[in-house]
């Protein structure tokens, strides 16, 4: 059996990972595939009205401040526009907040606007 320090060992639950020994037995592990924030927050935007209006401004030049990242994501003053859906705002804050290299670590604090 394998002693790892408690820090790491912690860690390395967060990540869902194990250590596999020469004395342990080798084992079929599956991951599964997840759409990042990113993927999750463009097709949130290409599917509110209001992105689509002005993505098609950006388009035209008509929309000040506003760009067309190469992640094709739409982003005001290089801050991503993130639509008014509330399961996609609740998971980019708790992957702020509850991820090994979080921006707040252990941050519970979360304003409604």
């Amino acid at each position: 059996m394998l002693a790892l320090p408690k820090d790491l060992y912690e860690e390395f639950q967060k990540l869902e990972l194990n250590v596999i020994t020469p004395k342990v037995k080798p084992m079929l592990c599956a991951l599964e595939a997840q759409e990042t924030l990113i993927e999750e927050n463009q097709l949130a935007q290409a599917a509110n009205p209001q992105l689509e209006w002005i993505r098609e401004k950006i388009l035209v030049r008509k929309a000040p401040g506003f760009i067309i990242h190469e992640d094709d994501t739409i982003r005001f003053h290089n801050r991503v526009c993130v639509p008014a859906v509330e399961a996609l705002k609740v998971k980019i804050l708790y992957e702020g907040h509850s991820t090994p290299h979080s921006v707040h670590p252990g941050g519970n604090k979360y304003i409604r606007t």
